[in-house]
């Protein structure tokens, strides 16, 4: 019967979660921008959005993955504000659950249990116990965006390297299908005559990936 089977048309893909606002005093013109915060709080891979800065307002509108420089500082990965306009006062990053724009396919949370060799000398067979899951990697497509805030937050956790963000597979009905934590190692862009241009994006995962 297939009365129970779940639609994809109308999930969505979010990478971050949210959190209080945390006021800027400062950002420098470099790359990446590293911001000013006092006690801030936030761990590597926490996704933050900038608003209502004054003086650099490029910077407005941004979703980056954090990384800690300091109990005060932090850099936004993939931000260069080498050219922007000179930071003069105001402003917040607010961690944020990012919806992934223009997604279009999915594949992957196809991880399994290594095996653990127990055969010893009174074996008359090879003999395996279950081992820790590895729950390998999440892949998608998607339509190229440069300024969609999910993408923008993909993107930087690529070039971040490692740090892990929380991502949310959504059903339409408000159903989570999956929560787990990773980083994108891939976020590749194709494209041909009368097409548009598409990226391809995966996520490793470290860690469990749940189902509620």
């Amino acid at each position: 019967m297939s009365a129970n089977a779940l639609s994809a048309q109308g999930a969505t893909l979010t990478i971050g979660t949210t959190g209080a606002a945390k006021n800027i005093t400062a950002i420098t013109k470099a790359n990446p921008a590293v911001v000013t915060s006092t006690a801030h709080g936030l761990t590597d891979g926490t996704v933050v959005t900038i608003a209502a800065v004054v003086g650099m307002t490029e910077i407005n509108g941004k979703t980056a993955v954090t990384r800690s420089t300091g109990a005060n500082t932090f850099e936004l990965v993939g931000v260069d504000s080498t050219s922007f306009t000179t930071y003069t006062s105001g402003g917040t990053a607010t961690p944020t659950a990012a919806k992934v724009g223009n997604w279009k396919t999915w594949s992957g949370l196809d991880g399994q249990a290594s095996d653990i060799d127990v055969t010893d000398l009174d074996s008359i067979a090879k003999e395996y116990r279950a081992g820790l899951i590895d729950y390998g990697s999440f892949s998608g497509t998607c339509q190229f965006s440069l300024t969609d805030a999910g993408q923008q937050a993909l993107r930087s956790s690529q070039l971040a390297a490692g740090p892990s963000s929380a991502f949310v597979i959504t059903h339409k009905s408000g159903s989570v299908l999956a929560r787990f934590n990773g980083y994108c190692k891939q976020f590749s862009q194709s494209g041909g005559v009368d097409q548009v241009v598409d990226s391809n994006f995966s996520v490793k995962i470290s860690g469990q990936v749940t189902y509620a």
